[in-house]
């Protein structure tokens, strides 16, 4: 049976009944209209309920709902604008690498035999999800860089291509390389790990292709604006010892949270650009620190995966 439609003053002296001070009722229904109630509420109240109940702790403000609520619509925005940096890394070295070995050969990416070694479906679909796109573009009214080099070329080089594909398109291309393409790529995308963590490492393929997967899951889970509190993602990483005994994480921790996979974003950022992401993070943090009242903010880390007390850790050199 599905449940009865109910204004916003209703839905706001439900939240009174069970316990949400809300101070300023106009605000308050005003955000909720704005950003609905399912997603302000059900999403990011959880924090200030009872164990097992539907009333909330006591003193828990609406104020302070709102404000987790903002740290995870703001959080989001900081993990996307950093995946699409990450994702032109990853693009442009995959080509390049690509375009390297098979320069003689026109639509190498379109031919079967480039990909020996992987299983038969797996390129077949990616080969149809390359031609596909070729075909739309060409077929565009609209004017655009595929349909020019086919036009005038009679090719569409692989670094044209790539602006084209989403990361799950990349993801797949990758995963049916041979091998000797994987290495070198992991062998390029290991300097900025190097970059990041000041020691020298090594990267291998495999870690490589399964962070890769789950970073296409994260990617889509914050470009639609899907709960990332508790977030599990489908692999559980490799440990690398750079990455994770500075916060103490062992071998045998899962490593599927959204923390986890931000560390591995070293992989794909220059030091710089990952600082620049921690201390954004670490400043909206702060900010959210300051206005929670009733709940440590460790409790909204916990469900991120981020150590205790992260925001004192967290700060880094910006000027390298």
């Amino acid at each position: 049976m599905a449940k009865p439609f109910k204004t916003i003053n209703q839905q706001l002296e439900i939240l009174k009944e069970r316990g949400v001070v809300v101070s300023h009722p106009d605000k308050a229904a005003q955000y909720i209209l704005e950003h609905s109630y399912y997603n302000v509420v059900n999403v990011s109240s959880k924090f200030f309920k009872q164990v097992n109940s539907d009333q909330y702790i006591e003193g828990a403000s609406f104020d302070e709902i709102r404000a987790v609520h903002i740290y995870d619509s703001e959080l989001k925005s900081i993990i996307f604008k950093n995946i699409l940096i990450a994702e032109k890394h990853l693009k442009s070295i995959l080509a390049y690498r690509f375009g390297e070995k098979y320069h003689d050969k026109k639509y190498a990416y379109l031919r079967t035999e480039t990909y020996e070694g992987a299983d038969l479906l797996s390129i077949s679909k990616t080969i149809s999800s390359l031609s596909n796109i070729i075909q739309n573009k060409i077929k565009d009214r609209n004017s655009n860089s595929i349909k020019h080099y086919y036009n005038n070329h009679k090719d569409v080089p692989i670094w044209v291509l790539i602006n084209e594909l989403t990361l799950g398109q990349t993801y797949y291309l990758f995963k049916i390389l041979d091998d000797s393409l994987k290495n070198q790529i992991a062998k390029d995308l290991n300097e900025f790990l190097i970059d990041n963590v000041e020691e020298q490492t090594i990267l291998e393929p495999n870690t490589l292709e399964k962070f890769l997967f789950n970073l296409k899951g994260i990617r889509n889970s914050v470009a639609h604006d899907n709960i990332i509190f508790n977030f599990k993602a489908a692999n559980n990483l490799q440990y690398m010892e750079a990455l994770h005994a500075p916060f103490n994480i062992a071998p045998s921790d899962p490593k599927q949270d959204v923390f986890n996979n931000l560390l591995y974003l070293q992989l794909l950022l220059t030091n710089n650009q990952y600082s620049l992401m921690l201390n954004a993070i670490n400043k909206r943090s702060k900010t959210l620190s300051n206005k929670l009242n009733t709940i440590d903010i460790n409790k909204i880390y916990l469900s991120l995966g981020f150590p205790e007390n992260f925001q004192l850790l967290n700060a880094r050199n910006q000027n390298k």
